[in-house]
C-alpha cells in the first residue's frame, strides 16, 4: 500500500511517500535519484511515530536531498555523455560510421528522420563500454597479480555498476562509458579486488587503496554523482532535451517507531 503525505515543521512542510507492509517491523527511510522521500512503515504504526523518525533524520534527509539535486542538475539537456563529458548531438543522413565523435559533437548517422535513435546510440555505447573496460582491466589485473578474467559481460543494469564471481566472470554497467574514466577505474579495480578478497573488511580497501590511494573520492563521486546516470537515456524530441528517470537511491538503517 502506498499513499503520499507530508509532516509540518514550523513553515515548512516535508513532503513523503508512505509505503505500508504488513510484514515490515520497523520505519526505514529512502531518498530516491530524484530527491523523493519514501518512508517504508510497518502497516498499523501511527503516523506520530512516522513523523517523529522523521523528524529525527532531518539532517540526512536534508543532505540527500541537496546531494539529489545537485546531481541531477549536472545534467545538461539535449546533450549526450561520453567518457565524463558532455556532447551535443547532430542528425546526419549520410556517414562512413553510423556514430562518431567530431570535435564537441556527437554524429548519428540515421537512415531516415524518423528513426529512433536511441538502439543505434545504446549499441554503441555498449561496444565502447566493452572496450574500455578490457583495456582497464587488461592494465589493472596483472598489477593485482590476476589472470584475464573467465568472461567479461556488459549489461544494462539501473541500480549496481559491477559484479564480479569467484570463477573470475566479470559483469559491468554500460553506464560506466559515460562517466569520467577515473570513476571506471574505480569500479574495475573494485571488482578485481574482490577476487582476492571477498566482502568489503578492512583489507578489501587496502588492497584497493594499492592502486588507487584516492579510491574514497572517487567512491563518493561515483555514490552521489553517478546515481542519475543510471537510468539516463538519450530521448531525440523537437527541442533536442533528454529525460533521465529515478532510480537509485540512499537509505538509513530501519528504526523502530
Amino acid at each position: 500500500m502506498s499513499n503520499s503525505g507530508k509532516l509540518l515543521l514550523g513553515p515548512e512542510r516535508i513532503p513523503y511517500r508512505l509505503r505500508l507492509s504488513r510484514r515490515r517491523r520497523s520505519v526505514g527511510l529512502t531518498v530516491t535519484d530524484t530527491g523523493e522521500l519514501l518512508v517504508h512503515a510497518p502497516q498499523g504504526l501511527a503516523q506520530a511515530a512516522i513523523h517523529r523518525i522523521i523528524t529525527k533524520n532531518r539532517a540526512w534527509i536534508d543532505k540527500k536531498q541537496a546531494e539529489r539535486r545537485e546531481a541531477l542538475n549536472r545534467l545538461e539537456a539535449g546533450k549526450v555523455y561520453y567518457r565524463g563529458k558532455a556532447y551535443g548531438v547532430r542528425f546526419i543522413s549520410r556517414g562512413l560510421t553510423d556514430i562518431r565523435l567530431a570535435g564537441d559533437d556527437l554524429l548519428i548517422s540515421l537512415k531516415n528522420s524518423h528513426t529512433d535513435p536511441w538502439p543505434q546510440l545504446f549499441d554503441w555505447y555498449c561496444r565502447e563500454a566493452a572496450s574500455h573496460l578490457t583495456g582497464r582491466i587488461d592494465y589493472f589485473a596483472p598489477r593485482l597479480g590476476l589472470g584475464p578474467p573467465t568472461r567479461l559481460e556488459v549489461r544494462n543494469w539501473r541500480r549496481r555498476w559491477g559484479e564480479c564471481r569467484p570463477d573470475g566472470h566479470l559483469r559491468f554497467n554500460w553506464r560506466l562509458v559515460l562517466l569520467p574514466p577515473e570513476i571506471m577505474d574505480y569500479v574495475v579495480v573494485h571488482e578485481l579486488a574482490h577476487l582476492l578478497v571477498p566482502g568489503h573488511p578492512p583489507g578489501f580497501w587496502r588492497e584497493v587503496g594499492k592502486y588507487l590511494p584516492d579510491y574514497a573520492q572517487r567512491r563518493s563521486w561515483l555514490k552521489v554523482y553517478g546515481s542519475p546516470f543510471l537510468t539516463w537515456k538519450f530521448e531525440a524530441s523537437e527541442d533536442g532535451a533528454e529525460q533521465a528517470g529515478p532510480a537509485t537511491s540512499d537509505k538509513i538503517p530501519a528504526q523502530k517507531g
